[in-house]
């Protein structure tokens, strides 16, 4: 930064002081709220980029039943989920190893179904996927989880 960059976010923060300064007890608060938040762990979400419910009905045949959901973590890697009544189908893309992954999809209700991948990472889950789920992919010590969507 130039010292101009620096005389100006110092009249800045000096304005900010007079004008409206911060509550009594606000950066003790904050901390407290976001350790109780666990923010750490929102590197580990798996993040909901598509959702085939927000899209306009596909006029083909076949798949017209089925919920396409796409999710990225932040690692690089995506999973792809296809929901069609009971059968949940996926695959995860872009994992190096996928040796010893396991796809978990929850409901809210306190149901789940667990199932490894095959060699190019595909999945299949027969499940009553309804209602808020979930899907959480567990590799070794590293377990990343979406966001819970309403089925």
């Amino acid at each position: 930064m130039t010292t101009g960059d620096n005389r100006l976010l110092d009249d800045l923060r000096d304005m900010w002081r007079l004008v409206d300064p911060p509550p009594p007890g606000l950066t003790a608060t904050m901390i407290a709220t976001v350790a109780a938040a666990d923010l750490d762990d929102e590197w580990e979400l798996l993040v909901l980029v598509r959702d085939s419910a927000d899209e306009p009905a596909a006029q083909v045949r076949g798949l017209g039943t089925a919920r396409m959901l796409y999710f990225n973590a932040a690692e690089g890697w995506s999973l792809e989920a296809e929901i069609d009544g009971d059968q949940v189908r996926g695959q995860l893309l872009d994992l190096d190893d996928l040796s010893g992954v396991e796809v978990t999809l929850e409901t809210a209700a306190g149901e789940s179904w667990t199932t490894g991948l095959d060699e190019v990472g595909f999945f299949s889950i027969q499940a009553e996927a309804t209602g808020s789920i979930r899907f959480t992919v567990r590799r070794g010590q590293a377990v990343a989880s979406s966001r819970w969507v309403e089925i």
